[in-house]
């Protein structure tokens, strides 16, 4: 079984990308550049201090963010260019199995290392953001389980790999290079150890991305991962359970 998919159909499915232009490489770091702006015009109309945003509110803000970019891509794109950045087709069951089972790797293998990791390297460990409210929960809820797994999917596995690949470089380069800048904008959402956590599991991603050339297996481990990400968030804030 090869570990990658068919080069030529990975090529094939990529071939629409010669139409952009190196600066969309950029796109995928758009709602990362909005949400900053967006927080930053609070503090600035704050006077510098806390505008008094509520828990997990930059974690709505991207989500909207991610939204705003989806969207502005989908009117902008040919129709071509759209679909092979969102290479969402209907997975075989060999492909869903894989991402079920790439899911269970990640949270049974992937969620310690990184512990581990981040204990060798001495960085803070990757913390899974508690919400304390019930706007919390819902801004988690929506920015990391609705919207990042297909957006992100489509972003960076998606524009990102595929402008890549269609360069001519190979899926080794193509995939390592998104997740890189992948794992990397995780700095800002979740510290050195959320970028640890995001280049362990983001491998797994970029492979079943490869391997079947498709985003649905990659979307369906990234849902499966957010969502118990999520449940754990949720069972560990106490305090909720007195609203």
């Amino acid at each position: 079984m090869r570990f990658f998919g068919n080069h030529v159909e990975l090529r094939r499915t990529a071939r629409s990308f010669s139409a952009l232009n190196a600066w969309w490489l950029l796109v995928p770091l758009a709602p990362l550049f909005l949400t900053v702006v967006v927080i930053g015009a609070g503090y600035t109309s704050a006077g510098g201090t806390s505008p008094g945003f509520p828990p997990q509110f930059p974690t709505f803000v991207y989500g909207v963010s991610n939204v705003v970019v989806v969207g502005i891509l989908y009117l902008r794109l040919t129709e071509d260019v759209w679909r092979s950045s969102a290479l969402f087709r209907r997975p075989s069951s060999r492909e869903v199995g894989a991402g079920i089972v790439a899911t269970v790797a990640g949270v049974a293998v992937g969620w310690p290392l990184t512990t581990l990791v981040a204990e060798v390297v001495t960085i803070p460990r990757y913390a899974i953001p508690s919400p304390t409210s019930p706007f919390g929960i819902g801004a988690l809820f929506f920015g990391a389980v609705l919207v990042a797994p297909v957006a992100e999917e489509l972003l960076f596995r998606g524009l990102f790999l595929g402008f890549v690949l269609d360069r001519e470089y190979g899926p080794v380069i193509a995939g390592g290079s998104s997740l890189i800048v992948f794992a990397g904008i995780h700095v800002f959402t979740a510290g050195l150890g959320g970028v640890v956590n995001a280049l362990l599991l983001g491998a797994l991603l970029t492979w079943l991305r490869l391997r079947f050339d498709n985003l649905a297996g990659a979307w369906l481990m990234h849902l499966l991962n957010n969502l118990l990400e999520f449940l754990v968030a949720v069972s560990l804030a106490p305090s909720l359970y007195a609203l």
